[in-house]
C-alpha cells in the first residue's frame, strides 16, 4: 500500500497554482499585503530574495490569504523558477492530526433525541461506487491542520471487520485497516493560525497550545504534561484532579513525557518527502 502523500496533494492543489486560479477581487487588506511583498521595484535576482523574506513573513504573521497568493503568484514579472520557489514555501509546512472519527456510510442515521431517522450529513454517494466487494461501508475520518492555518479531512475506507459479543451478550463490530484515501479535503482559505476560533472544537489555530509527538499524530496539553512527569517520578495519580487521571491514560497507552515537544512555530520543522 503506497504512502498518501498530503503533502504533495496541497502542492497540486488549485490553491497554489496561478494557472488553475480563478479571478479574484482583492480586499484593501489584502492588496496592502501584495504591495508589501511585491513593491515597485523590478523583480530581479537580488530584489527576490528581498521578496521571498517578505513572503515568509507575511506567512508566519498569517496574512497569507489565498487573494494574496494568487496575486503573488500570478505576477508577471515573476519567473516559473521564482514563483516555484514561493510555493514550496506554502508547502513546506508540518500537519498535525487533530482528530480521528468514524462513520457509516449510510444515507440517514437514527436520531436518539427526536426517535427518528434523519439524513446523515457525511453520505457520500460516490464512496458507494468506489466501494471494494466485501469491504465493509464504514469509513475512518483524519482531520488535520497544519501551521499555515489551514486544514484538511482525509477519508478512508476501512477493509476489514470483526463482531465480538460483549459480556452481556451484545454484538460489537470493530472495524480496522483503514485503505488509502478515498477523498481527500483542503481548506481552500489560508486564515491566520495564530488567532484560534476557540467557538470550534479544533486545533486549527491553536497547535502551540499542545506538546506533540514526533509523528504529529498524538498531543498533550501542558498540565497534563506535568501531571504525566509527575507520574513518572512516582507520584501517585490524583483522582480529583482531571489532569492527573488524563496522564495516567496516557502512560497506560505506553507514553512517557520524553515523547512530546513543544514546536518552535517561527522556526517549524518541514515534513520529510
Amino acid at each position: 500500500m503506497s504512502e498518501f502523500n498530503l503533502r504533495n496533494y496541497l502542492y497540486n492543489n488549485p490553491l497554489i497554482n496561478e494557472e488553475k486560479t480563478s479571478i479574484y477581487e482583492l480586499k484593501k487588506g489584502e492588496v496592502g499585503v501584495v504591495d508589501f511583498i511585491l513593491g515597485d521595484e523590478e523583480i530581479n535576482e537580488v530584489n527576490f530574495d528581498k521578496i521571498k523574506e517578505k513572503f515568509n513573513k507575511a506567512l508566519k504573521k498569517g496574512a497569507m490569504t489565498f487573494g494574496v497568493l494568487a496575486a503573488v503568484l500570478g505576477s508577471p514579472n515573476m519567473s516559473q523558477a521564482q514563483k516555484a520557489e514561493l510555493k514550496k514555501d506554502v508547502t513546506d509546512s508540518t500537519w498535525f492530526l487533530d482528530k480521528e472519527t468514524s462513520f457509516k456510510n449510510d444515507r440517514t442515521l437514527w436520531n436518539n433525541f427526536t426517535q427518528k431517522y434523519v439524513n446523515n450529513p457525511d453520505y457520500n454517494p460516490d464512496f458507494e461506487d468506489i466501494r471494494e466487494p466485501l469491504t465493509p461501508d464504514t469509513y475512518k475520518i483524519e482531520k488535520w491542520v497544519n501551521n499555515l492555518g489551514q486544514d484538511s479531512t482525509v477519508y478512508k475506507q476501512y477493509q476489514t471487520q470483526t463482531t465480538t459479543k460483549d459480556r452481556y451478550g451484545n454484538l460489537q463490530t470493530t472495524y480496522s485497516n483503514p485503505g488509502d484515501p478515498v477523498k481527500t479535503v483542503v481548506d481552500k482559505d489560508v486564515k491566520p493560525w495564530k488567532t484560534a476560533d476557540f467557538s470550534l472544537v479544533t486545533k486549527k489555530g491553536r497547535i502551540g497550545d499542545y506538546l506533540w509527538s514526533k509523528d504529529k499524530r498524538n498531543s498533550i496539553t501542558p498540565d497534563v504534561y506535568k501531571a504525566l512527569q509527575k507520574l513518572e517520578k512516582g507520584k501517585e495519580v490524583n483522582t480529583k484532579d482531571r489532569s492527573s487521571l488524563q496522564a495516567k491514560k496516557y502512560q497506560d497507552e505506553g507514553f512517557s513525557s520524553s515523547d512530546f515537544q513543544k514546536v518552535d512555530l517561527d522556526n517549524i520543522d518541514s515534513p520529510s518527502e
